[in-house]
């Protein structure tokens, strides 16, 4: 029986979520139940899995468990980025190869994700409007010519910008700008409750459930605060709480971010910036400058501010400090707004391995797992889950082997290493970048 003791405790300023109608919570559960499958986590990767379990075997019941509120967690807090394009490209063949790899899983995930939207229309802002990616000082600019290069060795589409970039977003801060055509953009919390909403009817849905221990059996017992579970199998997609379940000891961590949104900016301020459409901007060097989107209801987020929090609970001392720089980087790159108009900070958490491969594949007979996206988590997420599905129902999906090439997690030194590590990591990168700042 494995003891679970570290749970989720997402701080309530997630604007993609406050900014959205309340919604109708499912209940805890509060009995003991049999089920055929059982999923952990209801983000991307839990509710990918959910689904296509259910699609895979109608006849067969999927319970579905989260500890917190659907569309509360790390999910909905991302930037709102479904993204195809391999950060980095390698001028090898295999560096090509696996550029090329990444490219079908992440668009095979986005196809998915497109159908189920088209399909149930969810209303989640989806906007097939690309990205753009952009530098403001000398060595951004010779990152983006090496990232370039890579998308030419791999025949990806793009095109440059080095003038009026400001009619395209509303900012002359910087100095070039490529827009690559696949990424999509959308409202994370509104896409989540969706996915959540429109799973079959063969799914059982819990919130407020906290797994506190679980034995892999089997078959599988996993105990809650008021009931119990009793399932063939089980997906765990709890991403980086995983090794409070047992499993990637030292070989994953995760990083919190921070993001700020604006309120609905007026008409004049919109009219200030141009009256740019909905676009979403990553930086070259992500790691000083922020990830930025400019949304459909006229709202700017910023993601910038990467910290190491081994609990994955961010001090408050944390948000202050996000406020302060993101108000900057607003007024450096969109001068023509007033100040204070930042209305909601919120952070959220990814999980990362040394080696950026996910925590994907089958553990037991009867336990697989779809966790570690890397900072993707978007596609990753919900291709893992849907590809551990498939795994665990024995059907056959020749993406499977393109995620197994992509490796395990390696082994992390033991702490307090790895912490140590970890926050001098974080602090070189953003020196290397400060540039773009």
């Amino acid at each position: 029986m494995k003891r679970i003791r570290n749970f989720p405790r997402p701080d309530t300023g997630n604007g993609w979520e406050n900014n959205l109608t309340p919604r109708v919570v499912a209940p805890a559960l509060n009995a003991d139940l049999t089920a055929d499958w059982l999923v952990i986590g209801a983000g991307f990767a839990g509710l990918a899995a959910a689904r296509r379990l259910a699609e895979n075997r109608p006849d067969e019941h999927v319970v579905l468990v989260d500890a917190c509120e659907i569309a509360t967690g790390a999910s909905a807090r991302n930037s709102g980025f479904v993204i195809d394009i391999p950060h980095n490209v390698g001028g090898d063949d295999g560096g090509i190869a696996e550029a090329q790899r990444a490219l079908r899983l992440a668009r095979s995930a986005t196809e998915w994700l497109h159908d189920i939207v088209k399909t149930h229309q969810i209303e989640c802002q989806w906007s097939p409007k690309g990205q753009y990616m952009a530098a403001s000082s000398p060595e951004g600019a010779a990152a983006l010519d090496e990232f370039t290069t890579g998308l030419d060795l791999i025949d990806e589409p793009y095109q440059n910008h080095d003038v009026n970039l400001r009619g395209m977003i509303g900012s002359d801060y910087y100095s070039r700008i490529i827009h690559t055509p696949g990424t999509v953009l959308m409202q994370p919390a509104a896409l989540v409750r969706g996915l959540a909403a429109t799973l079959p009817d063969n799914v059982s849905v819990y919130e407020n459930t906290p797994v506190t221990s679980i034995d892999y059996g089997p078959p599988v017992v996993a105990e809650t605060p008021a009931g119990r579970i009793t399932a063939k199998g089980v997906i765990l997609c709890v991403n980086g709480f995983i090794q409070e379940f047992g499993f990637y000891q030292r070989r994953v961590f995760p990083i919190m971010l921070f993001c700020s949104m604006t309120r609905q900016l007026t008409e004049a301020e919109h009219q200030a910036l141009g009256c740019p459409e909905d676009w979403g901007l990553v930086p070259i060097k992500a790691f000083a400058a922020p990830t930025i989107r400019y949304t459909q209801d006229r709202r700017l987020t910023m993601r910038s501010k990467f910290t190491y929090h081994r609990s994955m609970a961010s001090p408050a001392g944390e948000f202050r400090r996000a406020v302060k720089l993101q108000a900057r980087q607003i007024r450096d790159r969109f001068p023509e707004l007033p100040p204070d108009i930042i209305e909601h900070t919120w952070s959220g958490a990814i999980t990362m391995s040394e080696n950026h491969a996910p925590g994907f594949g089958q553990h037991a007979p009867n336990v697989w797992t779809a966790v570690c996206q890397n900072g993707v988590g978007v596609t990753k997420g919900s291709l893992s889950g849907r590809l551990a599905a498939d795994m665990a129902t024995g059907r056959d999906n020749p993406l499977i082997a393109d995620m197994q090439t992509l490796g395990q997690p390696s082994r992390l030194p033991p702490r307090p290493f790895v912490d140590l590590g970890v926050a001098a990591m974080l602090k070189r990168y953003a020196w290397n970048d400060r540039a773009e700042a």
